[in-house]
């Protein structure tokens, strides 16, 4: 049980790193394309030299990897429960999703066009739901759906809501999405 602290890493590279994926993000904002990117152009719109970049990254697809990495583990740290079985306290597990994904929506909106970032946050999907099963099943009120037509659903709004500008706020868009998944049939 050793809590290891991070080493402290000095304040200017941070600050590089962060230029890199702010530029690296603002041009696949612009064109969409990653084929297009070059280290020139991310280095020049970080207003940073390419040796700095490649004192950080080997090429474009490690930096890629390296943010997706990041934000993925951010993400997993609000949402999921510690080796300890506690969950972080806060919103809903959906909640706290959905808040993580607004805060760094331009990351988003172009990282969902990637497969293997839409598969990973389909596996999150599926453990936040997979956790909630099992407190839903311990009541005596186990979900109606499978795990994945219920991850695929939620991917799919996310996809809308993040293509859309996200026009809703992370709450509201959890409660409409707790209403149309978990409502009881009338019958």
């Amino acid at each position: 049980m050793s809590n290891q602290k991070k080493a402290k890493v000095d304040p200017r590279i941070l600050r590089t790193k962060r230029m890199f994926k702010e530029a690296l993000i603002s041009l696949l904002t612009e064109n969409g394309d990653q084929s297009k990117l070059t280290v020139q152009k991310i280095a020049e719109r970080a207003e940073l030299n390419r040796a700095t970049f490649y004192l950080h990254y080997r090429d474009i697809e490690d930096l890629m990897e390296q943010m997706t990495d990041e934000i993925l583990e951010e993400l997993s740290e609000k949402i999921l429960p510690h080796s300890d079985g506690q969950r972080p306290k806060g919103h809903s597990p959906l909640v706290s999703f959905l808040e993580h994904i607004y805060q760094h929506g331009a990351l988003f909106h172009v990282m969902l066009e990637n497969k293997d970032f839409r598969n990973r946050i389909f596996n999150i999907l599926v453990e936040i739901i997979l956790i909630k099963g099992e407190e839903r099943k311990a009541k005596g009120n186990p979900f109606q759906l499978p795990t994945e037509i219920m991850a695929s659903s939620t991917l799919g709004i996310v996809t809308w809501w993040v293509q859309a500008e996200m026009p809703y706020s992370p709450s509201f868009l959890a409660k409409q999405m707790i209403l149309m998944m978990f409502s009881k049939k009338k019958e």
